[in-house]
């Protein structure tokens, strides 16, 4: 297989990537960059169309526009994987160096090898940063794909000025399609497959992503903003377990709001979801960084509190009652939460577990209210 097949190839997978992207764009992909990589993917298929057709057309066309389009794809992928991270970025740099790589195409006309070698330095430069952003900013549930499609931007960053540096030695003046340079051939499959995997990735990353972003909406409850019921199980059922293996103690918190239905009837829904949110956020912010508060269902709440014993658990409820009570202000209405406590001992089922706290909470109902009871 020739320099000129492996080129058409890839200039193929481009254009056909371009297109799939183009028939399946949506208006999330503003958020996640994909749609900054559609555009980005779209001017390098047209940027290797004019390249490849170097010859049959004019040079400033082939070489000129063609290099300009390229150093803007370049740019765009860039972009576009800042945007993915939420990370700014320079546009006078970015802008310096599209000016730079369209200028260079311009002047060299139909010299094309002189302008590969000027984009060499300056692209490998271009995919060291994004391998080292990729690298360097895993997200949880993505580091692994990041920093698989980082380590070929990491080869691609080293085989461009490689390849710069081998035609600036070379010195022949032939288009850098037509050079007879045994190298050549492993760099073009080697580019073949780094495209593959560079959008492939990219587009896996953007998946990946959205699917962890619906899980998380379905553990979320939509008004407080912690987790929900089916959440509630999941973390449950993970601290039973760890408990039932390393004999590690938790803790179990069922908080209700006092009077909840009397502010709904007297004040309205919207002042009782206000209030309700409210009562989230003040309750969120006396817990540890590693308890985890739930929504159980309407006023009623709960939270985990791994390693934790009743001694332990007493005192972080009698805090938390505390600090979620708050007086008649007028704009907001008075408010206090009765708490009930359950500590796992073995053999706990999570229905014993919630058995015992629910039972303590209606002690603390019974008792008058605004007050901790432990199961």
């Amino acid at each position: 297989m020739d320099v000129r097949t492996l080129f058409l190839a890839q200039t193929l997978a481009l254009v056909t990537s371009a297109a799939m992207l183009w028939a399946a764009r949506a208006q999330a992909d503003k958020r996640n960059g994909l749609r900054t990589w559609m555009f980005s993917i779209s001017g390098q298929g047209l940027a290797y169309l004019l390249l490849a057709n170097a010859g049959r057309l004019p040079a400033l066309l082939s070489g000129g526009l063609g290099n300009a389009l390229g150093s803007l794809s370049v740019a765009g992928f860039y972009i576009a994987i800042r945007q993915f991270l939420g990370l700014s970025y320079s546009r006078a740099w970015l802008a310096a160096m599209c000016l730079a790589v369209s200028l260079i195409g311009f002047i060299a006309g139909a010299n094309y090898a002189g302008a590969t070698i000027f984009n060499g330095f300056v692209y490998g430069l271009v995919e060291l940063l994004n391998a080292r952003v990729l690298w360097r900013t895993g997200r949880p549930g993505l580091a692994r794909m990041q920093r698989l499609v980082a380590l070929f931007y990491l080869a691609m960053g080293l085989v461009l000025p490689l390849r710069a540096a081998g035609l600036l030695l070379a010195g022949v003046q032939l288009h850098y399609l037509d050079l007879p340079l045994a190298w050549q051939e492993p760099i073009y499959i080697f580019g073949f497959v780094y495209i593959i995997v560079t959008n492939l990735g990219f587009l896996q990353l953007c998946k990946m992503r959205a699917e962890a972003e619906v899980r998380e909406l379905a553990l979320t409850d939509g008004l407080t903003g912690l987790g929900n019921r089916r959440a509630l199980d999941e973390a449950m059922a993970r601290m039973l377990a760890v408990a039932q293996r390393q004999g590690q103690s938790f803790a179990v918190v069922m908080a209700d709001l006092d009077r909840f239905k009397a502010i709904n009837d007297r004040l309205g829904h919207h002042v009782g979801d206000q209030t309700l949110v409210s009562f989230a956020q003040r309750l969120q912010a006396g817990l540890r960084s590693q308890d985890r508060a739930f929504r159980y269902g309407g006023e009623e709440f709960s939270v985990l509190l791994p390693d934790t014993d009743a001694s332990g658990v007493m005192a972080l409820a009698e805090r938390l009652r505390v600090l979620v009570a708050r007086p008649d202000s007028g704009s907001e209405p008075a408010l206090s939460a009765s708490f009930g406590i359950a500590v796992w001992q073995a053999a706990d089922t999570a229905d014993a577990l919630f058995g015992r706290a629910d039972r303590a909470l209606y002690r603390a109902k019974q008792a008058g209210r605004d007050r901790v009871e432990l199961g």
